[in-house]
């Protein structure tokens, strides 16, 4: 697959300088045209202010949200050298009190109150900012928004708080192993290059020191760096163009342009004298990758020519004849991906990624040979015109096609593409590929060679020598020779570059309603109902795309009987998967994508994009899912990285790792990845057959169809799916499901303890839903929000518990739930819990601050889907709920309405003042004798407790 890059550096090209402009002119407009996606409705105006900032506009009166993005051409690679973190410092800081605004918390609150959301990120070369709101308040946010960039205070209160949250989310990510990696990069870049330096930042690097406080440097690297030509806006709202440029012009033409002090554009990644090289790295995790990093000028102007994604595409591909394949045919490798790596306005890298095999990582330098193989091939018949042409044709496909996304996604994105791109093609610059360059890419394509790379080594068992600084990972640094390794003739060649890509839809033809004046249905209907399927399909008339989606939830009677059961579902699923993988991947490419998973009812199967070839796909994967002829050498290796996975879960942050088993304690039929991996361990290929011969039989099939599909078509393709995926059987009883029902007390709240090997403490407090009505849910739902902004605001901002604090939602099954989370690096599971439970006690609901969270909660129900996608998750959604109606969310909304401050005071006293709804949820690096924990035997506690019953 291509490869993402390893952090968010992008370096910014100075595009888009509008014309020369009379200084009385208020702003200037670009002469040119921004291209548009033709399916794509909104109003684009491009502005640039007297201040040089640079603004996009975005008018769409049908957006239920409006949201804004400021994106600054400054980030972690401008850190002095000796303030390390000072960029990403900074982010945090302009988040709490500005002049007009000076209470810290006032910003956060309202966003949360008016139905909205925020968040910033310090990437190398950028930092982002970014929020979303109830379109009716975007000129009020806007205002305190734009008071980060004209006014913030800097109060020094605030600023040794949180310099605390830095540190806390240093440390909370300390044995994140791609930080960790990245930690030892660091040490061989060369130090004049912006990606040698450490970018979060910590209390060292933070300290005030002796006629230097950090406060003085923060203000100092807001005036040098933080000045209106280095900064891009994007505006989305329901006003017009004319109204959303009055919003902007008064308040960011206020923001100051100085005589900034000049980036960091740094040298060579690495000293000539380092190349080659081979880095061996032990992670925390069970992981073996190996990753050969090509040191390259930046491309980013290039942007219209796109030379390091036509490499990736080819290098990276996955189909018959490509490196992974030949890999895998050998048992060496089992996942590979290519594409630009780290990033900088000088140097990056282009990477390739190979998940290595135990027997992978031994034969890693044959490995090597493989991949440079592929190159050589590469360079002699694989730079050619179609094979440009065909990427392009999708680029323009998928653009064409475009369609909205979620507001706030869209501002962030689009003020970072207005770094990159000329504002003409700043919808369009991320799908271009507008000019085919044979000597550009042969350019890149010829720093892919043995003497220009860093081999990168990471596994459990290799040597090392070495530790880095600040992530403590250990590592080894060796030159490499010449190293010529023979391959077996019949191996090599295998190898093969793709050949045209089959799946590139043809027919791309929105189809047409029903004859004789029928129409089309509002919403899904039931098209067939029998003992085995349930079909509900909905011809779309509303986004007019030529793409489907399709959902299929095989319920299987045998599932949930035992551990075992669903330890075979996950390998089956996993087997068929790999099946299906150089067969499906050139459909990927063609954006018709699909998934498949195991749950503890069945399985699900789902299909999306391009609805040209997806009768071909959903053939090929049920046929693949009836077939029980299974690779011997493939079941090997996909159970040993099953495995891996299973254990690498006790690696993740303590709060993701208690999250994961909240479920699992409650919910019936479900085990946790510890008591999964001893029966593991055991299976066979013969049982892994055998499950799948009777899987299907008396299968319950629940299918949805939405998209550019006629009825008669939705039905073939259910037959398909019922010829290839069900048998007549015995006529098993499926095995009931349940959520546990907690009716604690003061004294027996029930405690969840886990033991992990992390600095941090984390607790969380789940709180459940009192019965399964929508009544329940409502009042559930407005708690959450008015806790939400609060609970951040007392717990991490005013007293510095650590970086990770937030109040989600956690429903299981129809059960509602909420849980309150503290992961801190300084603070006990004992303090942590009188803290929350302290904030719970002291919480007052008055009627505005009611009325106000309300409208948000009511808000965010009822906004309107964005896309096909959005649609049919909709719609699935209900027919998992079983609401044939498909208003689940409209009449959930109605009860929010029906919420009083009595009916919600009683509801709170009775999960919180009583305490019989509750469950802790902790994890340490202490045992679980230590912390008193109640909940020793999952299994045992479930089969004692009363049960909410699902079938």
């Amino acid at each position: 697959m291509l490869l993402r890059a390893l952090c968010l550096v992008i370096s910014l090209a100075f595009w888009g300088q509008a014309s020369a402009q009379d200084a009385s002119d208020p702003v200037a407009a670009s002469t040119q045209n921004i291209v548009q996606s033709p399916n794509d409705t909104r109003q684009y105006q491009f502005l640039e202010l007297p201040n040089q900032l640079r603004v996009l506009l975005v008018s769409d009166p049908t957006t239920d949200k409006a949201a804004a993005a400021l994106d600054v051409e400054v980030g972690s690679g401008d850190d002095p050298k000796d303030r390390a973190g000072l960029a990403h410092f900074l982010e945090h800081m302009l988040f709490l009190g500005t002049e007009r605004y000076p209470e810290a918390g006032e910003y956060q609150t309202f966003i949360s109150e008016h139905g909205g959301s925020h968040n910033a990120y310090t990437s190398q070369e950028h930092t982002n900012y970014f929020f979303d709101i109830n379109a009716d308040h975007l000129d009020q946010a806007l205002d305190r928004f734009s008071q980060f960039f004209t006014a913030p205070l800097f109060t020094a209160e605030y600023v040794d708080r949180e310099r605390k949250a830095v540190h806390s989310e240093y440390k909370a990510k300390i044995k994140n192993d791609f930080r960790r990696q990245y930690d030892v990069l660091r040490q061989l870049i060369s130090t004049w290059h912006p990606s040698s330096k450490f970018s979060v930042g910590n209390l060292d690097t933070l300290a005030d020191r002796p006629g230097a406080p950090v406060r003085e440097a923060l203000l100092d690297f807001y005036q040098r760096y933080y000045t209106a030509d280095r900064m891009t806006l994007v505006v989305l709202g329901r006003e017009s163009l004319a109204e959303l440029q009055a919003m902007v012009v008064d308040r960011f033409g206020l923001v100051e342009r100085r005589d900034a002090a000049e980036l960091s554009k740094g040298q060579d990644l690495f000293s000539r004298d380092f190349l080659p090289a081979r880095v061996y790295i032990e992670p925390e995790k069970d992981i073996r990758t190996l990753t050969l990093m090509f040191p390259i000028p930046s491309s980013t102007r290039y942007y219209r020519q796109k030379p390091l994604q036509y490499l990736g595409n080819l290098l990276g591909h996955e189909g018959e004849g490509s490196i992974l394949s030949v890999l895998k045919a050998q048992g060496w490798a089992e996942g590979l991906s290519a594409g630009g790596g780290l990033g900088g306005r000088n140097q990056g890298t282009f990477n390739i990624s190979i998940q290595l095999t135990e027997d992978g990582l031994k034969q890693h330098h044959k490995v090597v040979a493989v991949v440079y193989k592929m190159i050589r091939i590469l360079k002699r018949e694989g730079i050619n015109e179609w094979r440009y042409k065909e990427q392009q044709q999708l680029g323009n496909i998928d653009f064409r096609f475009a369609e909205k996304g979620e507001p706030i996604h869209t501002v962030s994105s689009l003020a970072s593409s207005l770094q990159r791109y000329a504002p003409e093609d700043v919808l369009q610059g991320g799908y271009l590929f507008a000019d085919y360059d044979e000597r550009l890419i042969s350019r890149y394509l010829n720093y892919l060679r043995p003497d220009n790379a860093v081999w990168v080594v990471t596994a459990k068992s290799v040597e090392t020598n070495r530790i880095s600084p600040m992530y403590q990972t250990p590592y080894r640094v060796e030159g490499l020779r010449d190293e010529r390794v023979s391959l077996p003739k019949q191996m090599t060649e295998q190898l093969a570059l793709p050949d045209p890509n089959g799946f590139i839809p043809r027919h791309l033809v929105v189809k047409r309603p029903p004859a004789m004046g029928q129409g089309i249905s509002q919403i899904p209907q039931l098209i067939k109902d029998d003992d085995v399927q349930k079909v509900w399909f909905k011809q779309d008339n509303t986004y007019k795309i030529p793409r489907s989606q399709i959902y299929v939830r095989l319920k299987s009677p045998q599932m949930g009987r035992d551990i075992k059961q669903a330890v075979l579902s996950e390998l089956y699923v996993a087997m068929v998967k790999d099946a299906l993988n150089e067969f499906s991947y050139p459909a990927s490419l063609a954006g018709l994508r699909f998934s498949l998973s195991s749950n503890s009812r069945g399985l699900d199967m789902y299909i999306s994009g391009y609805n040209d070839r997806q009768g071909l796909l959903l053939s090929r994967i049920s046929e693949a899912l009836g077939d029980t002829r299974f690779d011997r050498g493939r079941f090997k290796n996909i159970k040993d990285e099953l495995l891996r996975d299973m254990q690498n879960s006790s690696k993740q942050s303590p709060y993701m790792q208690s999250l994961g088993d909240l479920p699992v304690v409650l919910y019936s039929p479900l085990w946790t990845d510890t008591e999964k991996q001893k029966v593991l361990q055991s299976v066979t290929l013969a049982e892994v057959k055998a499950f799948a011969a009777t899987f299907y039989d008396d299968v319950e099939q629940q299918i949805l169809m939405h998209g550019n599909l006629y009825r008669q078509e939705a039905l073939k393709l259910a037959a398909v799916i019922k010829s290839r995926l069900y048998r007549k059987g015995d006529e098993l009883k499926a095995v009931e499901a349940g959520v546990v029902k907690l009716v604690g007390n003061e004294d027996t709240i029930p405690h969840w303890h886990l033991t992990v090997d992390h600095p941090d403490s984390m607790v969380g407090l789940y709180l459940q839903g009192g019965t399964t009505t929508a009544q329940d849910k409502a009042h559930m739902l407005v708690v959450r929000q008015l806790l939400r902004s609060p609970f951040f605001h007392e717990l991490r901002t005013q007293k510095q518990l650590g970086y990770i604090v937030f109040a989600t939602g956690m429903p299981i099954k129809k059960v509602a739930g909420s849980v309150l989370v503290v992961q801190s690096p300084t603070a006990s599971v004992a303090d942590l819990q009188q803290e929350i439970s302290g904030f719970l006690a002291n919480q007052v609901f008055d009627e505005k601050s009611l009325a106000q969270n309300k409208q948000a909660v009511i808000s965010n129900l009822l906004e309107a889907p964005k896309n096909l996608v959005e649609q049919s998750e909709h719609y699935w959604s209900n027919i998992i709920h079983e609401v044939s109606s498909f208003d689940r969310k409209e009449r959930l909304a109605k009860q929010v309405e029906a919420v009083t401050l009595l009916s919600l005071q009683d509801y709170f006293t009775s999960m919180v003042g009583t305490r019989s709804r509750q469950m802790w949820l902790t994890a340490s690096s202490q045992s679980a004798e230590e912390v008193s924990a109640t909940v020793e035997d999952i299994q045992t506690f479930k089969t004692s407790k009363p049960h909410y019953p699902f079938p």
